[in-house]
């Protein structure tokens, strides 16, 4: 191991569990993924249920896309997208979607 920064446990010096799947997501929901203040305070919105991720490994339909931030890097944004029965199969930063590797689309 490298370095802890970041790191948190729940329950300790305030720090709060979080989530970081909705079992059942709907779109436009916002949730906190993590929360120790100053340290881990990742948000998440559910933006859509039925995107199609592009990936090398092949192609991915109704995908879960999320938007993922945090106030302790303002203006930070990724976007993830989930499979169905895979997980996570795409990550985007805005700068990184100008470069064309994967892509995605709205079904």
């Amino acid at each position: 191991m490298v370095s802890t920064e970041g790191s948190w446990e729940a329950g300790v010096d305030g720090a709060m569990p979080g989530v970081l799947m909705l079992a059942e997501p709907v779109v436009g929901v916002s949730y906190q993924q993590e929360f120790a203040e100053d340290v881990a305070e990742d948000m998440a919105r559910v933006l859509s249920l039925i995107r199609t991720a592009e990936v090398p490994y092949g192609t991915f339909d109704e995908c879960l896309m999320t938007q993922e931030w945090s106030p302790l890097e303002p203006g930070a944004r990724e976007f993830k997208y989930y499979a169905p029965g895979v997980g996570l199969v795409l990550e985007l930063s805005p700068s990184a979607a100008a470069t064309g590797s994967s892509s995605c689309r709205s079904r």
